[in-house]
Formats: C-alpha cells, sequence, structure tokens
C-alpha cells in the first residue's frame, strides 16, 4: 500500500509540475511582447508630469477613487521613467510573486510534505486558475487592472502565511508584526474587493480566538487599529462618490445581496463541474490521508466556521460591483473571486476531511488498481479540460501563431511614428493585431477621448488620433 502511494506521490508531483509548466511557460513567453495600454497606464503618468507626483495622486483620491496604495502603484508605473521594458519585467515578477505565495502557503498548512509537493499543490492551484480566470489579460498584464487585484490577492496570501508565523514563533514577532500590518494596509487601499476580503478575515481571526481560545493578542489589536484607520482612509476619500453616484442601482444593499449570492452559484457550478477540481479533490483527500493528525492542525477547525467564512469571502468579493455601481463584476474582480474559490476550496476540503478522519479512523484502502483508476481520472480529466480551455487555447495561439509578435510590432512602429513627427497632431493606425492574452484597448477616432489625452499628453503632443486608412 505506501509503496503504491509513494510512486503515486512521486508520479503525480512530477505531473502537477509538468502541468504548471504548460500554462506558466507561455505566459512568460507573452510578458516580452506586452506594452503599457493606452487604457489608463498613460493617463496616471501623463498627470504626474502635468502636475507632479504627490498632487497627482491627490487628484486621483480626491476625484475619483479611496484606492489609496492603487494609486499609488499606479503612478509609479515604469512610464515613469520612460521605460516600455518595464512592462516586461513585472508581468513575470506578478507570476513568480502569486506562484511564492501559493508555495508559501500551502508549506505552512501541510508542513511535513516535501518542497516539491507543495510546489506541485502552487502549480495545481495555478494551473485551474488559467483553465477558468475571466481576463487573464487583466490578470497579469494590463497594470492599471493588475496592480488593484493581483497584488493584493498576492498580498492576502502571504498576509496569512505571516500571520501563522507570528502565532508558531517565539523569535522575530516584531518583524513579522509590521509586515501583517503592512499587508492590512496595503490591500484596504487598493480595491473594494480586497478590503473586503481582509476585514472578513480580521474579523475571523477574533472571532476564533475569541470564542475557541478566549484570548486576544497583541497582533490582533494592532491589526484591527490598522484595518480601522485604513478603512477610513478609503471611505472617506471624495472621489468615491464619483463612482457611487454613476447608476441608480448602486447602493441599494437588498439588490447588492441577493444579486452576489445568486452570481456566485452560477460561477460555483461552472467552476466546480467544468474543470478537473472534483478529481484533483480526491487526490488532495488521499494525500491528506496519509499526513499525520498532528500536522493537520491548521485544517482542526469546525466545519460550519470554515465553511461560513468561504462563502462570506467569495460573496463579499462580487457584492461592492452590485452595491457600488449596480452592475455585474468586471472580470478583473472575477479573476480574483475564482482564486480564492480555489484555495478556500482545498481548505475546506481539507477541514472537512479532518474533521471526518478524527472520528472514523478507519483508512483508504486503495490497491495498484484504484490508484491506476485514479491516475487514469486525472489524466483524462487534465487532458479533456486542457485542450478545452478558451484560455489555454488562446495564450499559445496568440504566442506560436505570432499574434503577440505581430501586436508588440505594430505597437513599436506607433511609437517610433509619435517620436519622429515634428507636427502638433499625430496620426496613428490602429492596432491590427489584437492577441486578447494582451490587448486591453486602444486609442479612439475622437481626438477628445480620454485615451487619447493621455497618450498625446505622455508624449507632449498636442493631440493623438487614430486614422484607419484601410476604411
Amino acid at each position: 500500500m505506501n509503496r503504491f502511494y509513494k510512486k503515486y506521490r512521486t508520479v503525480g508531483n512530477y505531473i502537477n509540475t509538468l502541468l504548471l509548466l504548460s500554462v506558466l511557460l507561455p505566459l512568460l513567453a507573452l510578458s516580452y511582447f506586452n506594452h503599457p495600454s493606452p487604457a489608463d497606464d498613460y493617463c496616471y503618468i501623463d498627470t504626474v508630469f502635468k502636475y507632479s507626483w504627490l498632487e497627482a495622486m491627490n487628484f486621483y483620491y480626491s476625484g475619483w477613487t479611496g484606492r489609496y496604495f492603487g494609486i499609488f502603484l499606479n503612478h509609479s508605473n515604469p512610464l515613469l521613467f520612460h521605460s516600455v521594458t518595464g512592462f516586461k519585467v513585472i508581468p513575470v515578477v506578478l507570476f513568480t510573486g502569486l506562484l511564492f505565495a501559493l508555495y508559501n502557503l500551502f508549506r505552512h498548512l501541510t508542513p511535513t510534505l516535501s518542497r516539491i509537493a507543495h510546489l506541485g499543490f502552487a502549480g495545481v492551484i495555478f494551473f485551474l486558475y488559467i483553465l477558468k480566470m475571466a481576463s487573464i489579460v487583466e490578470g497579469f498584464y494590463w497594470m492599471a487592472s493588475f496592480v488593484t487585484y493581483t497584488v493584493p490577492n498576492i498580498f492576502t496570501l502571504l498576509w496569512v502565511a505571516v500571520v501563522l508565523d507570528w502565532y508558531r514563533q517565539d523569535t522575530k514577532k516584531t518583524l513579522l508584526a509590521i509586515l501583517a500590518n503592512f499587508f492590512v494596509f496595503a490591500i484596504i487601499g487598493s480595491s473594494e474587493t480586497n478590503l473586503l476580503i481582509i476585514l472578513l478575515l480580521i474579523a475571523a481571526l477574533w472571532f476564533y480566538k475569541l470564542v475557541f481560545h478566549r484570548k486576544i493578542d497583541g497582533l490582533m489589536v494592532s491589526m484591527l487599529i490598522v484595518a480601522a484607520v485604513s478603512s477610513y482612509f478609503f471611505f472617506t476619500a471624495p472621489g468615491n462618490q464619483a463612482r457611487l453616484d454613476g447608476n441608480p442601482l448602486s447602493r441599494n444593499i437588498v439588490f447588492s445581496v441577493v444579486s452576489s449570492f445568486k452570481k456566485l452559484a452560477f460561477l460555483s457550478f461552472d467552476w466546480t463541474f467544468k474543470t478537473p477540481l472534483l478529481i484533483f479533490s480526491l487526490a488532495w483527500i488521499i494525500v491528506l490521508s496519509k499526513v499525520s493528525v498532528g500536522a493537520r492542525k491548521y485544517f482542526s477547525m469546525p466545519v460550519w466556521f470554515a465553511v461560513l467564512l468561504y462563502i462570506g469571502v467569495l460573496s463579499a468579493q462580487i457584492f461592492p460591483s452590485y452595491y457600488g455601481i449596480g452592475i455585474e463584476p468586471s472580470a478583473r474582480a472575477l479573476n480574483c473571486v475564482y482564486l480564492f474559490f480555489l484555495i478556500g476550496w482545498f481548505y475546506v476540503v481539507g477541514v472537512i476531511f479532518h474533521y471526518l478522519h478524527t472520528r472514523y479512523t478507519g483508512h483508504f484502502p486503495l490497491s495498484f488498481l484504484r490508484y491506476g483508476v485514479l491516475y487514469s481520472l486525472l489524466v483524462i480529466s487534465i487532458a479533456f479540460s486542457f485542450f478545452r480551455s478558451s484560455n489555454v487555447k488562446m495564450i499559445y495561439t496568440d504566442l506560436l501563431k505570432g499574434k503577440a509578435a505581430a501586436f508588440s510590432r505594430e505597437t513599436e512602429e506607433r511609437y517610433a511614428m509619435i517620436q519622429n513627427s515634428k507636427d502638433p497632431v499625430v496620426y496613428l493606425p490602429p492596432i491590427r493585431t489584437r492577441p486578447m492574452s494582451l490587448y486591453f484597448d486602444d486609442i479612439s477616432v475622437n481626438k477628445d477621448h480620454w485615451w487619447n489625452k493621455c497618450m498625446a499628453g505622455y508624449f507632449g503632443k498636442e493631440a493623438i488620433i487614430m486614422v484607419d486608412k484601410h476604411e
């Protein structure tokens, strides 16, 4: 039995690593062809050049949004240093950061397993994430989007690990507390979605410690204070009013709550039954069954508490779109929901398994044949999902058929046209090759369009106008 399990684990770890590489390598290659988007990326730096760095951030905070940390990152994008190369490097940093955060989280939750196993778990989550995420360009390549969602998502996973470290270690507590509070400050200042996530997690920590351990510690108090101050800065921003007044359905609590749960139910069905999630869950249970009870201490949580927190975190991410602007959540917000759906799913499965396993001490009598059946189901479901995934088709098509390279070449030709023109008004052709893994939006034929004005201001032109000579 152990011999079969060891073979299963060894081969499984390699399969998980291959799954990771199958989606990571093309994404890394696509990064080489990435460019700043006319949608917002130029606007932030154009404002900096006009008013100064601090005044530009104050302009957005006072006139558009309370996302103070997102404002800081957007106004510090590589265009501030006239660097296009930075937009090719940052996605690589994001991929690395997300994988490290996932690896680090599983390392804390299952400390007795090997590092290759932890990397494999991170690979499975990343693989499933890429299969069904709502928008790859908004998740990793369009800076105006990923600084307000992907970055705080990574910070949230790191925050969980830092908090676990604080309660586990007797040394470096001050440094860990500073890191934890910094993450709280940054996450709250990134977006409404991530604000609700971290507030729910802090509230859950307080509830768990008070009800089950009947104690309060310094970390709990400090994070509560930082969360309160950060939320104050976020919600009192004068710019928030501009968003809330955009739709008559905004600020309708009943509509927002009902819509959030309906949307979550629809998404959960799609993510559960149209991916290999259930088969991976069975493999996860087999792995957990070989981990000692003592090594599963982070799964020893009441099932009802874990399930409620899971549903709360997911629905809370959908709620701001309905409440704030009265519409369905954007693709970048759904990216965030899906990531925490995957992580929370495997955690809740672990909690349920731990609960049942401590009350039913039987073993999982899996023979070589049964391991073989499981492997066969995994391979079939993975292959089926991989080749059916529109995201996988998109990233491989954009890369291998030269769409990404053509997009980059056309964009660089437009840079040259702007820089070589001596006229105050520049006419640019549209980007004809639009790889959807990298392309988000373009300038308009209207010189007064916001994207046109921002690009013109950044390059020191009176106006930049798109003209299609082929029409």
